[in-house]
């Protein structure tokens, strides 16, 4: 598997995100828990390394699960999570980034996930938050300086709150959306790639979207003999050296197809296949 540097840690460049353990939505419990356990064993024992998760999937439920099914956590094992933001009913995000939201929010990480510090934290930044991203970074910066975590990223950020960020402090990772069905974080994923810094893809398979039975991807996929979903992260790899995936699966089926995209390599006439040429 080729790998990376994050936040310190050599990991695999195909990661494994948690919101799809949870119900729908990503609220409350799945049907089968103990399937979800099994998944994510069997993500690790596959030569996954980077697990990507969140206090607020659930809420509770996925920290709570990698905690059940992986610990004791392996030395060599990156879980990274994310604050600042809180569930709503409907399953929409709402901001949550006063400095008492964050503390809690780490806290609660670090109790969910059975942990005394938090390797690597996301500051997810919100539309609707109260106060400016800046400051929301400042707090988290702050915690890290109490012993609670060890490295900080951003995340939903812009080139500009990037830079932002990197003025108050050291910035491990960024993650954004990116896909093939939605290239708009291309100026943060190339500012970061610069600047040496890892982007981390989420929802790399647009929630599945991409994947539709006539979309370019199962066309192409079809020409190249590879799933569809192995050839939409191969994709999303080879657009940055700095580039990793995280998509989320409740399938062990799906994630064999996900862990297949190391392998794959893209020529010329699937690339153009792609690009809808």
């Amino acid at each position: 598997m080729t790998t990376i540097d994050i936040a310190g840690s050599r990991v695999g460049r195909v990661g494994f995100g948690t919101m799809q353990l949870t119900g729908p939505r990503a609220l409350g419990e799945p049907s089968d828990p103990g399937e979800m356990r099994r998944v994510l064993r069997t993500a690790v024992e596959s030569g996954v390394r980077l697990i990507d998760t969140s206090g607020y999937y659930g809420p509770g439920v996925a920290n709570r699960l990698v905690a059940e099914a992986l610990r004791p956590y392996a030395t060599d094992l990156l879980i990274a999570t994310k604050i600042g933001a809180v569930r709503t009913p409907d399953g929409g995000f709402v901001a949550a980034v006063e400095p008492a939201a964050l503390r809690a929010a780490v806290h609660d990480n670090l109790r969910t996930l059975r942990v005394e510090r938090l390797q690597l934290v996301h500051v997810r930044n919100m539309p609707d938050a109260p106060i400016p991203y800046e400051e929301t970074v400042g707090v988290v910066a702050d915690l890290r300086a109490e012993g609670l975590i060890d490295s900080i990223g951003v995340s939903n950020v812009s080139v500009e709150l990037l830079d932002q960020a990197r003025g108050i402090t050291e910035i491990a990772s960024v993650e954004n959306e990116f896909h093939l069905g939605d290239t708009s974080g291309r100026a943060v994923l190339d500012h970061a790639t610069e600047l040496g810094i890892p982007f981390l893809a989420f929802r790399p398979l647009g929630n599945g979207g991409v994947l539709a039975p006539d979309s370019r991807v199962a066309k192409a996929a079809a020409t190249a003999g590879v799933a569809p979903a192995a050839l939409a992260l191969a994709w999303a790899l080879e657009q940055s050296p700095g580039l990793a995936v995280i998509p989320g699966t409740s399938s062990r089926a799906h994630l064999r197809d996900n862990l297949a995209a190391d392998a794959v390599v893209l020529d010329g006439r699937v690339r153009a296949e792609l690009a809808g040429e």
